[in-house]
């Protein structure tokens, strides 16, 4: 019986240092996988900082977001370079930041269980929205590859990215991603559990992001606010005792 006792005591001792450091590192990763997804955005530093507020694909009432769609998915490359690579980054960033939400909530649950409750639930159910736009998105080049004019592919492309219906829905839950995320940086604020600087750079990161959403290049600076932000605990995480975690 006690050979069974140690035995439970040593998996479960393996299985807590396991989801320690995968927690550790999605702080880090997802994060680093936004900067990378919205940086590739851009051909070169000029252009990243050349780049004005502007939305590509879904610039409410100045563009039509079809014809926007369209040439790039009937580009050279069918939108490899400049829709599909930068968004494949981003659609993996976003399992790994429920993972990562989830393990702050659970180091934020014993001194703020609201801001950890409420910000990891916030931030889920935003990410999975935003999985789903994205599984829409990057769905569009497969078009290109039917055998129609332009023109009826201008028109398919206009009724299947048109802001209304359930994509709109899902893109305005896809922001609760960010939403979560300064719930979450108050909590870490308020507990000082991690130094106040970093906790403002999660929360100011967030913000950024939420106010310049399809500016890729400020969403860059606002991932490597979070990520800075996030970097103090992850270390701390990753090098804690037994009795820690």
């Amino acid at each position: 019986m006690e050979n069974n006792n140690n035995m439970e005591h040593q998996n479960t001792s393996s299985v807590k240092k396991f989801m320690n450091t995968v927690g550790s590192l999605s702080l880090i990763l997802a994060p680093l996988l936004l900067i990378i997804g919205w940086a590739l955005n851009y051909d070169s530093l000029a252009s990243f900082f050349g780049a004005t507020f502007s939305n590509p694909y879904l610039t409410s009432g100045k563009s039509v977001p079809g014809q926007e769609f369209l040439a790039t998915i009937t580009g050279p490359d069918n939108g490899f370079r400049f829709f599909l690579l930068p968004h494949y980054f981003i659609y993996t960033a976003m399992p790994i930041l429920i993972a990562a939400v989830l393990f702050l909530a659970k180091i934020l649950f014993k001194k703020a269980p609201w801001h950890a409750l409420v910000g990891a639930t916030l931030t889920t159910i935003g990410a999975v929205y935003f999985i789903g736009v994205l599984g829409a998105y990057l769905s569009l080049p497969a078009l290109a590859s039917i055998p129609i004019d332009q023109a009826n592919l201008l028109l398919a492309l206009n009724a299947v990215t048109a802001m209304k219906g359930i994509l709109f829905v899902s893109i305005i839950l896809s922001v609760l991603v960010f939403v979560g995320m300064v719930v979450l940086g108050f909590g870490f604020y308020k507990s000082r559990i991690i130094p106040r600087w970093s906790a403002s750079l999660i929360i100011l990161g967030s913000v950024i992001i939420l106010a310049a959403a399809g500016t890729e290049n400020f969403m860059v600076i606002g991932s490597l606010l979070m990520l800075i932000g996030l970097l103090p605990l992850s270390m701390k995480m990753l090098h804690a005792d037994q009795s820690e975690i």
